[in-house]
């Protein structure tokens, strides 16, 4: 809700579309500042507090909007601090919440877990910017306040979690290393661990890429004659061929073994972009995208858990918020960088481009060892 409600708001109050993407961009910012010492807090203290504390932050400072909807007194610098307060205590949040997953299931039901985690962040991508764009219609003031009072029920269920969230305690006299580098051990472990890092450079390239072609799209349906209404309706479908796959992800990794699902997906991201280019209409343009979104669903879900597996208790939000960190580092350059392509070339050449790279990913990943660990049957590797 929010992440359509804030552009609109500054778009409704100044009309400047920068002034909408500088408070876009803040939550990322703060994401990403915070994402390393968020994992050192989330391993190091209490989880279920650390999500709690998290949430109510986040409750507080988006209330403070409803004010300034209500008064019409909406200034950029709040609306960016309030963006970027929001999105350093996410970092807090994902850690402590992704490190406790492993203590809330046991290990063979991983994969559902991850799998209903990707179906719930689908189906939230789905009706999320709907929702928020028809409260703000009816009244400023109500998606921030529906968003706000969101995040007091997730603090609120965060508080009623009985099991316990944490890794061991530590052996009695071991000693703690530096904040300095206990804030880059997560970093370090992922690079460290040789199918961690795979997964890394893999997520990191494909990320970039996705985050480019997305604009492309956009181009391309424009320049084809599509309505902004039909260009809408292509990321909804788009998402729901994502839920799709969420759903069944576990079912599909019990047909075929994990490397295989992996190369498919691999392999399905460089064959629909050129079958963008080819499409001759919008709704063929969505059925591409919408198969890569079903086919990277079922990778998600074996690659995160397999990472989970492999990863210690205590390096659990250590080590997911340091890929994560990773995996989004280069998501703010590729839609400018892909932008200035399409206005030199065209979205046709910009959509080969992205054909290309993504058919280096999938050879990456083609000859990578690492990968034969999710050959079916394969016992997973583990971690001392």
């Amino acid at each position: 809700m929010s992440a359509i409600a804030y552009p609109l708001l500054m778009l409704a109050v100044t009309g400047s579309a920068a002034d909408a993407g500088l408070v876009a961009s803040a939550s990322l910012v703060g994401t990403l500042l915070m994402l390393l010492p968020g994992g050192v807090v989330a391993d190091k203290y209490p989880r279920k507090r650390v999500m709690v504390i998290a949430s109510v932050v986040q409750m507080v400072v988006g209330a403070s909007v409803v004010p300034a909807a209500l008064t019409r007194h909406v200034y950029l610098a709040h609306l960016i601090a309030v963006g970027f307060i929001q999105g350093a205590a996410l970092a807090f949040y994902v850690g402590a919440s992704r490190g406790s997953i492993r203590r809330l299931v046991p290990p063979q039901q991983l994969p559902d877990a991850v799998a209903r985690s990707q179906a719930r962040d689908r189906a939230a991508t789905m009706l999320g910017p709907p929702i928020g764009g028809a409260l703000f219609g009816a009244a400023r003031f109500l998606p921030f306040a529906c968003d706000s009072g969101s995040f007091g029920i997730i603090a609120l269920a965060a508080a009623l979690l009985r099991r316990p969230l944490d890794p061991p305690p530590p052996p009695a006299g071991a000693v703690q290393a530096p904040l300095r580098q206990r804030v880059t051990e997560g970093l370090r472990f992922v690079l460290g661990q040789p199918f961690l890092r795979m997964f890394v450079i893999w997520a990191t390239a494909v990320n970039a890429l996705v985050a480019g072609v997305r604009l492309t799209v956009i181009v391309l349906a424009q320049r084809r004659g599509a309505t902004p209404v039909e260009i809408g309706t292509l990321f909804t479908i788009s998402a729901g061929c994502g839920l799709a796959g969420a759903l069944v992800s576990v079912r599909l990794t019990r047909l075929l073994s994990g490397r295989s699902l992996t190369l498919i997906s691999a392999w399905m991201f460089p064959l629909c972009a050129v079958g963008m280019v080819l499409s001759p209409s919008v709704w063929l343009i969505a059925l591409m995208a919408g198969l890569t979104g079903f086919a990277i669903m079922p990778v998600n879900v074996i690659l995160t858990a397999h990472a989970a597996r492999i990863t210690p208790d205590n390096m659990q939000a250590q080590s997911g918020n340091a890929m994560q960190l990773c995996y989004t580092s280069l998501t703010w350059i590729a839609p400018t960088a892909f932008g200035a392509l399409s206005d030199a070339f065209g979205p046709e050449a910009a959509l080969l481009v992205a054909a290309v790279a993504y058919a280096l990913t999938a050879i990456y990943l083609q000859f990578h060892r690492e990968l034969r660990t999710l050959s079916k049957n394969a016992p997973p590797s583990a971690v001392a």
